[in-house]
Formats: C-alpha cells, structure tokens, sequence
C-alpha cells in the first residue's frame, strides 16, 4: 500500500496544521544556550553580528564609508588650516583676544610656537594698547585655538576654470606630501606685476619693446571678505580717554560746525544746516606703540605711550586732572596708514635699525634677533580705503559728500538726501573714469536709498582704482566706478590740503544730522618681495630700515623731500614683470601663480627658491566654506556660528 504524500506548501506560505499538529503536545522547553535561533544573535561577539539589526547597521556603515571615500576622492575633503598666511580671510592655530583698554576682539596667530619661541605680548590694531598673552593664567580667551575646518570642491576645475582671486588648495611644487592654500593671483601665459600692494597683468608692446599694464580688480564680494580694520569709533581705548588724547575724528578748524557729543558712553557728531560743506576729518593719530625693555631698538623717538605714562604719573603726584597728554606730546598733523596686522605680532626676522644708511635706505642683510619680540608693524603706505558710517538724517534735504584720499587725490561721492541722486568726482584732473566698455564718462552717477529722515548705514571704498558703494550691505552700481590714472600714486600733504595726512572725511551741506559710528578700513597690501626666503626679508619690500619707515610715516611735512621720496618710490613704475606664467605644453602644465592674503607673513610663490608657480596637475580644488571655525571657550564645544561662512 503505498504511503500518501504530504502537501507541500509554496514558497513563503505557512504549513497548514494537521489534525496530528494540532493534538500534540508543546515541545518540553530547551536551554537557549544549547539551541541557536538564526533570528536571535548570541550573546558571544560573532553572535552580535548574525543579528539582521545589527547586519543592516554594519551594511548602512560600509555604504556610507564607501560614499565618503567617493565623495573625498572625488567631489569634496575637509581641510584644517594651521597657519595664518590666509589671515584675516582664514585663521589658523590663533589667539582670540579682547583689548583690555578698548574692548576690541582680534586675533593673533600662534602657530609654529614653542616654549622658547611664542608670542608673549602683542597690540591692538585700533588703540595699540600693548597686552600680555597670558597662557598659563588669567583670562580664559588666552588660549591658543585650532585653526578654521574648511571644505574644498575638488570637482570645480574639472568642468570650469580657476579665475583670479580664488582661494585655492594644491601640493606644495616644493613638497608634494605637504598640502598649500592660497588665493590665485595668477594664470598661465600671464606676465604679473606687484606693486604699491596692486596686481597687475603686463603685455608686451612688440614694436616698442615696453609694457603695458592693468589693475586686476578683486570682485566686490571677494573685496568686502578681505578688509581690515584700521579704526573703529565704537572702541575707543579708556587709557588714551583720560588723558585726553585727541579724537581722530574732527573739524580741524578754529570754529567747528561739528558739534562731539556722547550717547551710552559712545561719541556722537552732529550738526545742523550749514550754507557750506563742513568736513569732519579723519587723522590717523594712533599712538606710537609702547616697547618692552629689550625693543627700543624698534621705538619711534616720539614715545607717544611714554609720554601717556609721564601725564599719568604728574597727575597721580599733584592730584590734578588739568594735566593731559599736550603738556607733554605734540602730535604731527596726520600719519599714514601701513599695512599693519596685530595678527602678526611676534617674533620677526628684520634688518635692525642702526645698520641703515640714512642717505640711501639701504642696509645689511636681514638678521635675526633671538629674544626680540616686536610689534605686527607695517612698513608699507596703504592708499587703498574704505569709510563706514552709521548716521541719521534728520531733513529732508542737503547733500552728504563722503571723500578718500589717495596720493593726494581727493575721490568724493556727494548724496543728494533729497533725491538719493550719487555722483562721483576727482580732484586730480588727470583722472578718468570709464564704463564697462572702456568709455570715458565725466560724472559718474547712481540712484541711492540715501532719503530724508532716515537711519542708513553707507561704506565707501578706494581700491584696485575702483571706487564702491554700499547702502544698509546693498551695493550700489555706477554707470562707470572704475577710474584710471598715470602716476603710481605717492603721499602728499601741504598745510593748505593736509592730502594723505587726512586720508577720509565726511562733509554736509544743508543737512541736519547726526553720526553715531565711523570705521576706517583698508585693503590687502600684496608684497612684492621676491626671491629665496633665506636671502629676502619678506617683511620690507623698498630695503629701508624699520625705524626710517616710521620716521617718515610720522612726519607729513617730509614726504616731499628726498628721502621720503626714495622710500615711496622704490617700487613704483617698474617696467618689467615680477613674474611671467607659461601655458604648458600640455594642460596639466599650466602654470598659476598664488599667494597669501597676509602677504608679508605667507610663504608662497614669490619666496619659493626654484618655481614660483603651481602646474594644473597639482591643484586640488577650490575652498568653499568654512564649515568648522574653533569652538567657543565658553560653553566648551560649541561652535562658533558667526565665523561660519562662505569664502570668498
């Protein structure tokens, strides 16, 4: 008799219970430790990984290794900055640090330090009261912070071009284990010229044998990203308030119209309508800084903070507050501005001061001073800035003129509040301002938000021979901003036009107004140092010493003479180029030329002993953002939100 076969069941179909099924009896119960359930893992390690939860995490994190490796290889990677040579567009290893007298927050670079070589002291950029670094103690923003976390496009170049003024990341051509970021400055088969802090591109004239030149002027956005503050109206030091010291802001004449008040503690200017323009000028009259014992070598003769001491110590002796800082200094009628970097306060390789020869300006190799700490200081004249003001126009008609100066030439933007009407103008006839198609135009014009009875914030701009707008952060579009000259420009002052002395003012005709901030700011200033590290000074471009650069800085009724001229002119109207770029004779030998916005400090191509370009082959892409900046030291770990930005 043969046996009857049992029903099968399809694929993923329960059995159906027999009637046998459904009388017998539970299973008796079993230890788990012997009996293994393939849907339940074992407490052992291998047992953990059998579980299907635990297979899909493990699968979830291979496929999200892997992307990350594709991504990185491929489309983006993540960068620290260690070094400042980007300051102030990007930080590396830095100090955050809040002036003592002031209250202004900068920073200091600190990377590359040790115990026997950091930064002990250094100076505000707005009031240069001199600060202690502590490290050990003291306040909890002396410590040193990372640098910024950026992202980098690494696809970008595939499908576009890297054009000027990017910031961009490759393999260092000196070692290609060692990666480098910089702002590109040049492109293949380009001849670059830098001078007086400007890039240039030249073109050779075949029949005449000479050069051509052209600005190269950094975009708006890109512009705005790299200013620097030069002075700053809501931080004012309270050691320099109470012994007088001058504001930098004023009417320098005998019957102001301009009238200095104070609201919460901050200085005020207003004034009233007035047939004619009143000017409120600034002077850049910051204090000499003050030296510790071993940096008088790198003193001004003047001692302006000595001279602070001194009417401390006569006021705290005779109990008398009618002391101040005139009995004992006479300021010069203005000082120009340098490209000056509290950033990089610290150790310095310089030519020392009484090495020089006063005739010439020229010294002896740069020597290193072990235990010399000194001041961040500029040594080059920076003509290219920008005036910020917070006002409040109180009528509904007048005409409010903002000026810069440069090399002498007053470039002056007049505001009808009636109309918001802007115009453009220069006092050097010599100067021509052009449309985008090159063409010449007189009055260069724009409408404005600039209204009656309204609060507005304007920043006004001198650079790359451009002249900017912005009203409330909207840039304002001239039928033609850009302007050429035919002279590199050089200070100039006369009793009659102080010139550079007083480089930014602000004027009001049949206006009623008051002004509540006012910041000076300025450009980068491109060093135009060229050579092998070992052999230049990267600090000072015209050879002169530090002490005869601030000597003249300090002194406007010299820079008409002889030797201010030298120091002015030394590297000014170059014919030929610093650097010439190469199309390669492949693609990926195109040749790019790039450098450090903090350009006195950064060891790009111009110091680079061999090559001083980067090949196409060693680019890695573009900096996009800065995704990461240090964290806050209060609350620890968190991020520092306001420093997270695009880059420019």
């Amino acid at each position: 008799m043969a046996k009857k076969k049992k029903k099968r069941s399809f694929p993923g179909e329960e059995p159906r219970p027999t009637k046998t099924r459904a009388r017998r009896r539970p299973e008796p119960h079993y230890n788990h430790e012997d009996v293994i359930n393939a849907d339940d893992h074992s407490p052992g390690a291998f047992g953990w990984f059998r579980a299907p939860g635990s297979r899909e995490t493990i699968e979830s994190l291979i496929i999200a290794v892997l992307l990350a490796f594709m991504f990185k290889t491929f489309e983006a990677e993540a960068f620290i900055i260690p070094t400042g040579s980007m300051a102030p567009s990007l930080q590396g290893q830095h100090y955050d640090l809040a002036c003592e007298q002031c209250d202004y927050q900068y920073l200091v670079g600190s990377s590359g330090e040790s115990s026997s070589n950091r930064t002990t002291h250094t100076h505000c950029p707005i009031c240069h009261h001199r600060m202690r670094i502590l490290t050990k103690s003291g306040p909890a923003d002396h410590v040193s912070n990372s640098g910024d976390r950026i992202l980098v496009n690494k696809f970008v170049y595939d499908f576009s071009e890297p054009e000027r003024f990017d910031v961009i990341v490759f393999k260092n051509p000196q070692n290609g284990k060692q990666n480098f970021i910089k702002r590109l400055i040049g492109l293949p088969g380009e001849n670059i010229l830098i001078e007086n802090g400007d890039i240039y591109v030249m073109t050779p004239d075949e029949q005449s044998g000479t050069w051509t030149r052209e600005i190269c002027r950094k975009p708006a956005k890109k512009l705005r990203q790299v200013l620097i503050d030069v002075d700053d109206t809501d931080f004012v030091g309270r050691e320099l308030e109470s012994v007088g010291w001058p504001s930098r802001w004023q009417q320098w004449t005998e019957s102001p119209a301009w009238d200095l008040g104070s609201v919460d503690g901050k200085t005020t200017w207003d004034i009233l309508a007035e047939p004619e323009t009143q000017w409120l000028r600034y002077r850049h009259l910051a204090p000499n800084l003050k030296p510790a014992a071993n940096e008088t070598l790198f003193a001004h003769t003047s001692g302006d903070w000595s001279a602070i001491e001194r009417v401390q110590q006569k006021r705290s002796e005779s109990k008398s507050e009618t002391i101040n800082i005139h009995s004992e200094l006479e300021l010069p009628p203005g000082r120009l501005i340098s490209d000056a970097m509290s950033y990089n306060d610290g150790w310095l390789n310089v030519r020392p001061p009484h090495v020089s020869d006063p005739s010439t300006g020229s010294g002896l190799k740069p020597q290193f001073l072990p235990g010399l700490t000194v001041p961040g200081e500029g040594y080059h004249w920076v003509g290219d800035l920008g005036l910020e003001i917070t006002c409040d126009i109180e009528s509904d008609s007048g005409t409010l003129a903002l000026d810069l100066v440069e090399g002498g030439a007053h470039f002056t933007c007049q505001i009808d509040v009636s109309t918001g009407q802007a115009t453009l103008s220069c006092s050097d006839p010599t100067v021509q301002f052009n449309d985008k198609s090159g063409n010449e135009v007189a009055t260069p014009t724009a409408s404005t938000s600039v209204l009656g009875n309204a609060a507005t914030q304007i920043m006004f701009l001198n650079a790359d021979d451009q002249l900017f707008l912005w009203v409330n952060d909207k840039r304002v579009r001239f039928d033609a901003s850009t302007y050429t000259r035919p002279d590199q420009p050089v200070p100039k002052y006369s009793p009659e036009d102080p010139g550079d002395a007083e480089p930014a003012g602000i004027g009001a005709k049949g206006l009623d107004m008051s002004i509540s901030r006012l910041k000076i700011v300025r450009d980068i200033y491109y060093s135009s140092v060229n050579g092998d590290l070992k052999k230049s000074n990267p600090e000072i471009e015209t050879g002169f010493a530090p002490r005869d650069i601030r000597g003249i800085f300090d002194d406007p009724e010299s820079w008409g003479g002889a030797r201010a001229k030298r120091l002015f002119e030394t590297k000014r109207d170059q014919k030929t180029p610093t650097f010439s770029l190469e199309k390669g004779a492949t693609r990926d030998k195109d040749q790019f030329l790039p450098m450090g916005d903090n350009s006195t400090k950064s060891l790009d191509g111009r110091m680079w002993p061999k090559n001083h370009y980067v090949e196409r082959d060693m680019l890695i892409g573009r900096a996009i953002l800065i995704y990461w900046p240090h964290t806050l030291n209060s609350p620890p770990y968190f991020p520092n939100f306001k420093k997270m930005k695009f880059i420019r």
